[in-house]
């Protein structure tokens, strides 16, 4: 057999050549720079989630400010910035067509897969018009420009590719700006169509006069058949791309079949490749356009064919944004590089180039608008002077001009014209860099300006309604809670109360009308629109205030001292005899009231034993291997049955994601599964991660590293440990949960199920035993259970959202405007509860301390 140990010699062999070659680069490190981009595109993707100032900024605008600073370090510095700056010099010294092939076709294939069919096939003609006569009329004036304006003396054929290269709009650039800026559908449509397909024909008028730069000649019929046959052959073959990929996956759409999904994602990604790279290099044909139109056919027929259609969003979400991530830092290190090439006096025309490329097209538009609207075929379509002025101001350059630029900076230079090269390289890049800086910053001003992006009355009113239907679902699925689960029954109704409260103000103040303003406009059936019918929020209200018990006042010290003095009982126990139990529960006698669970009280003998073979002796034959056999597996199936109310509890909020708890309590069920023969024993592995020494550097430094934290941090009454209350509250209330599913089950062999459940009683008691010896009583475990219960009420929400989209009642960019809102509710109320839990047991602290050195006052008087 071919022995595979010359492997573990490579690594020593690349370090021994890279300690040779430690100055040169190679050619691997060229990963280094996308995946650095990405690392920069995710910060500021995060940042801008969470800061409101970073959001203000469009993303791409974002990248390039990122670019040009990542140039300025790479170009300025010293001694550079090592292995990144070689992997730089890698990426700024690339082909031009490596450019092109490998991020165009995923880019504008992913652009146009999302264009509704029905929207481009009613503006399809307008999208035409200014996509043909447009670049011809913008490439005609940015002719003049760099011909009889400019002072470089460039030739006619360079002025024209020049020309060809500024005259066409940026469909990477243009497309993620009006997503971003909530445009009108039509708007949207006009503006993307236009961008996409003049994109194509601006690359098409740019080959031909690239052909002429390079020396090839031709005539007039020469040049009309080259671009009829780029244009409309590269449109055929996309439809014939198109339609075939649609084709295919209708025999791959089958739910059932897993690996169809599969078939279906790769075959979008093949499709896009294929279709962009057989006809550019292949047929000579238009690759561009044939991957915009292979992706209009598949959006047409292959849409209700998909398996799974978040899936295939999410893939094609992450390739366009690494993608544009990539691209738009590199247009940073270009435009920061091109700018140490050239001299002052350049800047001038640049900024003239910007003035005159963006009133260029303002003349075109403004030449065009009749055409536009009379080729529109219906009054949706009519083209106002308002949407005219954002389609010119909206004209961004980007990631295409830059790579057209750069491939006639390679031919410039064989050709001895290294300084025109730069020049022209500068030109585009800078420009590019301006209307986004520019441009596209102020372009969601200018459609707020112009009102085209304010919603329709009626729409306000509807919005301004599910604002207040959220609250009402909050405040209707707390009185369920409250009468369904005991659980809940502790919970402090005013705090809750004023955490709704809080999130009515929210989503009041993100209102467009105010509350009387909507109530008048509202119909008497909207609500059946969006469920069933809601209380008001002030009846809602009010009627949980009558069916819930009132916090009792918390007794004061002196009381407490007095209890110790008269009974003679110790701090503790006066404590918890002082502790506001509702009276109903103290009935029962319950030493654990605030859990809300009956206590586990096992059966014995045969008792509860079914008659029978059990479910397991069926399928597992376990009566023929012995009673220790038995409890082996029943230990397993209950730490399995543990492991899923775990989960069940993250999905429902009970139990925070990034709490740590999550991660200990799954941990303590794997490592407790490896002794399912001796016992259940997941609350000692649990208690020994648990409890962690104050002040500790091991401690600080795991925190600081870790993905989880301490939801509920408390102190240990020594005060050097520290364990976060939250994971003993979900261990307590998963084992109780599962304990009374096996009590109830009639499937299951009695006898070792009553001894599994009451291993799982003695862990219970052990950790009771915990929160009793650090003073954790009733009143702090009610703050954890308003924590939980204001989570819960938070994911009903969402998942309310997430319902209103999927039934077509709100839009994506709405049901992003509710879901931030309700991130930003539930942050509040996290924040405020912890604060609450730690203030508890710190007043619990102090209550201990006075009882003590009260006592032990009384005693010595007594003594006296």
């Amino acid at each position: 057999m071919f022995s595979r140990s010359w492997l573990l010699l490579l690594p020593t062999a690349v370090l021994a050549a890279s300690d040779e070659h430690s100055a040169h680069s190679h050619p691997h490190e060229a990963l280094l720079f996308p995946f650095f981009a990405m690392l920069i595109g995710m910060c500021i993707t995060h940042l801008g989630s969470r800061c409101p100032v970073v959001a203000s900024i469009p993303y791409t605008v974002s990248l390039l400010i990122a670019g040009v600073l990542l140039g300025a370090m790479h170009i300025e510095s010293s001694q550079g910035l090592g292995t990144l700056s070689r992997s730089i010099a890698l990426w700024m010294d690339i082909d031009p067509h490596v450019i092109l092939y490998s991020f165009l076709p995923v880019l504008l294939f992913g652009d146009a897969l999302s264009i509704v069919w029905h929207d481009f096939r009613r503006t399809a003609m307008q999208c035409a018009v200014l996509a043909g006569p447009g670049v011809l009329i913008g490439t005609g004036l940015m002719f003049i420009v760099s011909k009889y304006i400019f002072p470089y003396g460039w030739g006619d054929y360079e002025c024209a590719a020049f020309a060809s290269v500024l005259a066409a709009t940026d469909p990477v650039a243009v497309v993620g700006l009006l997503k971003e800026m909530g445009a009108s559908r039509v708007l949207t449509m006009q503006i993307a169509g236009e961008s996409l397909l003049n994109d194509g024909v601006a690359i098409v008028v740019w080959l031909v006069f690239f052909d002429f730069m390079k020396g090839n000649q031709a005539d007039g019929g020469a040049i009309i058949g080259s671009f009829l046959r780029l244009a409309a052959g590269g449109t055929a073959f996309g439809v014939f791309c198109g339609v075939v990929a649609a084709r295919w996956a209708s025999l791959a759409s089958d739910r059932l079949v897993h690996t169809d999904a599969l078939v279906q994602v790769s075959l979008t990604i093949t499709a896009a490749y294929l279709a962009f790279f057989i006809g550019e290099n292949e047929l000579k044909v238009s690759g561009v356009l044939a991957a915009i139109f292979a992706a209009l056919m598949m959006s047409k027929f292959a849409t209700p064919l998909v398996c799974h259609k978040e899936g295939m969003l999410a893939v094609w979400h992450t390739m366009e944004y690494f993608g544009n991530t990539v691209l738009f830092v590199l247009c940073g290190l270009f435009a920061y590089e091109s700018c140490s090439k050239v001299a002052w006096a350049d800047f001038g025309w640049l900024l003239l180039l910007y003035i005159l490329a963006t009133l260029a097209r303002g003349f075109m538009v403004a030449v065009l608008w009749p055409a536009v609207n009379l080729v529109g075929g219906s009054d949706v379509t009519k083209t106002t002077w308002k949407e005219c002025a954002v389609m010119v101001w909206g004209g961004l350059r980007g990631a295409v001009g830059l790579a057209l630029a750069l491939s006639m900076r390679n031919e410039l230079r064989t050709q001895g014209k290294t300084e025109t090269a730069d020049r022209m390289v500068f030109f585009v890049s800078g420009f590019a860099a301006l209307t986004l800086l520019i441009n596209a910053t102020t372009c969601g001003a200018l459609l707020q300006r112009l009102e085209l992006t304010k919603p329709p009355e009626a729409q306000v009113v509807i919005l301004t309604t599910l604002r207040k239907v959220l609250v009402s679902v909050s405040k209707k699925s707390f009185e369920d809670r409250m009468a369904e689960d005991g659980r809940f029954k502790a919970v402090h109704q005013q705090e809750l109360d004023a955490l709704l409260e809080h999130l009515d103000e929210e989503l009041a103040h993100h209102g467009h009308l105010d509350n009387e303003h909507a109530q008048e406009f509202v119909p008497q059936d909207h609500t059946q629109l969006v469920g069933k019918s809601m209380e008001s929020s002030d009846e809602v209200a009010n009627e949980i205030t009558t069916n819930v018990v009132p916090e009792a006042e918390e007794p004061s010290v002196e009381i407490l001292a007095e209890k110790v003095a008269e009974t003679g009982t110790t701090d503790q126990e006066a404590t918890s005899a002082a502790d506001p139990a509702p009276k109903k529960n103290a009935e029962k006698k319950e030493e654990h009231w605030w859990w809300g669970f009956e206590q586990v009280r096992p059966a014995s003998g045969a008792m509860n034993k079914p008659t029978g073979p059990s479910f397991l002796e069926k399928r597992y034959g376990v009566a023929t291997r012995g009673t220790h056999q038995e409890r082996i597996v029943y230990r397993k199936l209950f730490l399995s049955m543990l492991r899923a109310e775990y989960m069940r509890l993250m999905d429902t909020g009970m139990l925070p994601r990034r709490a740590e708890g999550a991660e200990l309590l799954l941990a303590s069920i794997d490592a407790a599964d490896d002794f399912a023969a001796i016992g259940l024993n997941d609350w000692k592995i649990l208690q020994g991660q648990l409890l962690k020494r104050r002040g500790s550097v091991l401690v600080k430094a795991r925190e600081l590293l870790s993905p989880y934290f301490a939801f509920a941090p408390v102190p240990t009454v020594s005060g050097n440990m520290v364990f976060d209350l939250f994971t003993v509250v979900a261990f307590i209330d998963a084992h109780h949960t599962v304990c009374h599913r096996l009590l109830e089950s009639d499937c299951l062999n009695g006898d070792a199920r009553e001894d599994v459940v009451k291993e799982s009683s003695t862990e219970l008691e052990a950790a009771h035993q915990l929160l009793k010896e650090n003073c954790i009583g009733a009143k702090q475990i009610s703050k954890v259970r308003t924590m939980q219960l204001a989570t819960m009420l938070f994911e009903v929400q969402k998942e309310q959202v997430s319902r209103w989209l999927e039934m077509g009642v709100i839009s994506d960019k709405e049901m992003e405007e509710l879901l931030h809102i309700i991130k930003h509710g539930l942050e509040h109320s996290q924040e405020t509860m912890k604060k609450k839990v730690l203030n508890q047991v710190r007043k619990a602290r102090e209550t201990i301390m006075t009882l003590r050195s009260n006592t032990g006052l009384l005693a010595s008087r007594e003594t006296e």
